[in-house]
C-alpha cells in the first residue's frame, strides 16, 4: 500500500499530497469531487504495470485551492507543476469525473506531453436536454442514486453513511463541504468553464469510459466530446452494470479497459 507524500509547489504556496507507487511509464490519475480516500485496489492493480502517481488536488487534501480562484489555467498549471516537480515529462493522462475534465484541459494546453489519454465519465461540458446532475443541490442520498448503477449496493450504502465517531462525522462533513466549495468553482452552475472549445487541441490516442448507467453525467456527453475531440484518435467503451463511480462497482472491468487501451 502506497503511504502519502507531500511537496511543495511555488514556493511553499501548494502543499501537495500525494500517492505514488509502481515501476514503467508514469501514469498520473486525477481523482473526481468525491476525492481520493486511499490508494485504492485500483490504482494498487494499475501500479503493477506503470508507476502510478495520485495526487490529492487543492481542497481535496492538499493546500493552495484560494490560489485557483475560478481560472481553468491555473488548474491546469498546477498539475503540470506537479509533474514537473516530479519529472514525470510525458505521462498517460487518467481522469474521473472533476479529475477527467482536468485531464482534458490539461492535454489540449499540452497536447504533445500525454503519452494517451483515458476520461472517465469527465465533467466540462454542458449538453442541451441533458445536463450534468446538479450535486451541489443535492443530498448524499440523491447523488448516490445517480451515480450507482444500484442505489441499494454496498457501495452505495457506505457512500451515504457517515463515520459512526463523532468527531469523525465533522471531519467527513467539513471535508465534504470544503470538496464541494472547489468543484463548485469550476462546475458551477452547468460544468462549463469553455472546455468544449479546447478539445480540438488535443491530440494524444483518448479512451472515454462511460458506464452504461450513469445519471449524473449522461453517457450523451461522450458522444458530444468524441465529436468534438477532431484532432484525436478516439475510442469510447461503456461498461454495463455500472454507473458514475465505476470503480466501485466494476472494478476489474474498469482496470481492464484502461490497461487494454494503454497497452494498445
Amino acid at each position: 500500500m502506497s503511504e502519502l507524500k507531500t511537496l511543495a509547489l511555488r514556493g511553499g504556496d501548494f502543499a501537495v499530497k500525494y500517492y505514488q507507487a509502481g515501476q514503467g511509464d508514469d501514469l498520473v490519475f486525477l481523482h473526481s469531487a468525491g476525492g481520493l480516500p486511499a490508494f485504492t485496489p485500483e490504482l494498487a492493480a494499475l501500479s503493477k504495470k506503470y508507476r502510478v502517481t495520485a495526487p490529492l488536488l487543492p481542497g481535496w487534501g492538499s493546500s493552495g485551492e484560494q490560489h485557483l480562484h475560478e481560472d481553468v489555467q491555473k488548474l491546469v498549471f498546477f498539475g503540470w507543476d506537479f509533474c514537473d516537480a516530479l519529472a514525470i515529462e510525458r505521462p498517460i493522462l487518467v481522469g474521473h469525473s472533476f479529475g477527467g475534465m482536468m485531464a482534458a484541459e490539461m492535454a489540449a494546453t499540452e497536447p504533445r506531453r500525454v503519452k494517451k489519454l483515458v476520461l472517465i465519465a469527465p465533467a466540462g461540458l454542458y449538453v442541451e436536454g441533458c445536463p450534468m446532475f446538479d450535486v451541489f443541490a443535492a443530498t448524499p442520498a440523491e447523488i448516490a442514486k445517480v451515480a450507482f448503477h444500484d442505489p441499494e449496493s454496498p457501495a452505495a450504502k457506505a457512500f451515504v453513511t457517515p463515520p459512526s465517531d463523532p468527531q469523525a462525522q465533522i471531519e467527513a462533513t467539513v471535508a465534504q463541504i470544503r470538496a464541494l466549495a472547489t468543484a463548485g468553482r469550476f462546475l458551477f452552475p452547468n460544468g462549463d468553464r469553455g472546455l468544449s472549445e479546447r478539445l480540438y487541441r488535443i491530440k494524444a490516442p483518448t479512451l472515454l469510459l462511460w458506464g452504461e448507467s450513469d445519471r449524473l453525467i449522461p453517457r450523451q456527453h461522450a458522444d458530444v466530446f468524441k465529436r468534438l475531440m477532431v484532432n484525436a484518435p478516439v475510442k469510447l467503451q461503456t461498461i454495463s452494470q455500472a454507473g458514475h463511480v465505476l470503480f466501485p462497482e466494476q472494478p476489474e472491468a474498469a482496470v481492464n479497459a484502461i490497461l487494454n487501451f494503454c497497452a494498445a
